[in-house]
């Protein structure tokens, strides 16, 4: 069955059903995967913030570190 096949018959199912509580549990379920679907979008100070930072890396102004650089440095604190 194909996505739109499965869309319209959930839709026609649920149409049928009086259920509250189920259709509660239903939407619930939906609405939750629709929330995780939603693409997060920064704000313009965000991504100037994101592109300063970033520059500032590809140029060598601001120190990087590999991962067991700060594998090492998370192990000397302890």
């Amino acid at each position: 069955m194909s996505e739109a096949e499965i869309k319209k018959n959930l839709h026609i199912a649920i149409e049928e059903i009086n259920d509250e509580a189920f259709l509660q549990a239903v939407y619930t379920i939906v609405s939750s995967k629709v929330e995780e679907s939603k693409e997060y979008e920064l704000t313009p100070e965000q991504l100037r913030i994101l592109e300063d930072r970033r520059a500032k890396h590809l140029s060598g102004e601001s120190k990087s570190y590999t991962w067991d650089e700060v594998k090492e440095r998370i192990r000397n604190r302890r």
